[in-house]
């Protein structure tokens, strides 16, 4: 084992422990129909959240199946498989699921922890993923606790999923590239990767292409300044979503519409100018930076 492979391992246990729990490849039938419920509990999907044979079949040919377990009991998920990204080796992590009562305790860092060991043993030197954007606790997670990259706004990628969290929502997605040996990917997991507040950035002069209105609602400011090819532009820019839109989604489907519609037209304007979110922090706020910068832009 190499040495950032026994750095990898070293870390991803430590998470584990943290977390009270231990993080294992799971193989055997019995073991994914467990994993199967597990993930169902999570996103209230009809039927096996994976089809089972092809569960089956990618633990045989050499994937990453993690379960992350409290004892006896698998409290937590995550199926990945091999893909290529940019002509180069990936792990692709396709889905994911902690169960209530074991959120929040870091049971999610343990299996991404396990899961990037998995990969550089592997000699496999990226993860990526797909995250919903407006879900601003996984945004928090993904770019700014694990140093993951933001590569490319999806619009409506998965289609209508009608399960729990989704509902009838469009499904845009954020793909998230996680370079596993890199500089910001060590900073993020060392914690010392800063994370200015948000009236620091705005006195800096950040603007702010998205915040929240009265009543909830989005209330886009500013953002023809990118729209456009020759206006002169800031290299930075915030913008705000609710910092629960799974509690929206529930009192309010009309405004969760609202804040998909807002979200998607600022991303889909800035990643064409360049800019993409280079981090993210409570109680919701998007940081934009260039293509390649780094926190914070």
């Amino acid at each position: 084992m190499t040495e950032p492979e026994a750095g990898a391992a070293n870390l991803a246990l430590s998470a584990a422990m943290r977390a009270g729990v231990t993080v294992d490849e799971v193989h055997e039938i019995d073991e994914l129909v467990e994993l199967n419920r597990v993930v169902d509990t999570v996103w209230h999907r009809e039927g096996d959240a994976v089809a089972m044979e092809m569960l089956r079949a990618l633990a045989h040919s050499g994937n990453c199946i993690l379960a992350a377990r409290s004892g006896t009991e698998m409290v937590g998920a995550t199926v990945s498989f091999r893909g290529v990204h940019q002509g180069r080796p990936t792990l692709h992590s396709h889905i994911t699921g902690i169960v209530p009562g074991s959120q929040l305790r870091g049971v999610g860092l343990a299996l991404k922890l396990r899961q990037r060991a998995w990969a550089l043993a592997n000699a496999i030197e990226s993860v990526t993923w797909t995250f919903d954007p407006l879900v601003a606790r996984n945004a928090h997670f993904n770019l700014t606790k694990l140093g993951a990259e933001a590569a490319e706004y999806l619009v409506n990628f998965y289609g209508t999923l009608h399960d729990g969290p989704n509902g009838e929502d469009a499904t845009d997605r954020l793909l998230a590239v996680w370079s596993l040996a890199s500089p910001r990917v060590a900073r993020a997991l060392s914690g010392r990767t800063p994370a200015p507040p948000v009236e620091f950035l705005l006195r800096e002069g950040a603007p702010v292409v998205l915040d929240m209105g009265a009543g909830g609602d989005p209330l886009l400011a500013g953002l023809a300044a990118w729209a456009g090819t020759t206006a002169a532009r800031a290299d930075r820019a915030l913008a705000r979503i609710p910092d629960d839109i799974l509690a929206v989604r529930s009192r309010d489907r009309r405004q969760a519409d609202a804040w998909r519609g807002a979200l998607r037209e600022v991303m889909t304007t800035l990643f064409a100018q360049g800019l993409r979110p280079v981090g993210a922090f409570a109680p919701g706020w998007y940081v934009f930076g260039p293509d390649g910068s780094d926190w914070p832009a």
